[in-house]
C-alpha cells in the first residue's frame, strides 16, 4: 500500500482518511489552505488560482522532503517548482504560473 503524505510544507503527515488522500492534504491544512487561497486570490489571477486549487486536490503536487519545493504534475509534463520560481515554460520565463500558485499555497 502507498503512503500518502499531506502536501503542505511543512507538515508531511501520512494521510489514512479517504477524503484527505483525495484531497492531498489532511483537515486541518485544507482549513489553512482555505485561508491562503483568499490572500492568494488577491495577488493572483483566478484562473490561476482555480487551477493551482485543483492540482492540490488532484493530488498532483508532491513536496520534496526537507524542501520548500514541489513535484508538479501539470497539464503538459512535470514540473519543479517553489513559491518563488517553476521550470514549466511559463516559469523560464519569469511569469507567474499556476504551479507557482500551488507552491505558494502550500508553503504559506
Amino acid at each position: 500500500m502507498t503512503v500518502v503524505r499531506c502536501a503542505r510544507a511543512g507538515c508531511g503527515r501520512r494521510l489514512t482518511n479517504p477524503k484527505s488522500v483525495a484531497a492531498g492534504v489532511g483537515p486541518a491544512c485544507a482549513k489553512k489552505l482555505a485561508a491562503q487561497a483568499a490572500e492568494v486570490a488577491a495577488r493572483f489571477k483566478r484562473d490561476s488560482v482555480r487551477r493551482a486549487l485543483g492540482l492540490i486536490s488532484q493530488g498532483r503536487v508532491t513536496s520534496i522532503r526537507g524542501t520548500r519545493t514541489f513535484a508538479v504534475v501539470g497539464a503538459t509534463g512535470g514540473y519543479v517548482t517553489s513559491s518563488v520560481g517553476c521550470t514549466c515554460p511559463a516559469g523560464k520565463n519569469l511569469r507567474d504560473c499556476y504551479h507557482l500558485v500551488a507552491a505558494k499555497l502550500l508553503t504559506a
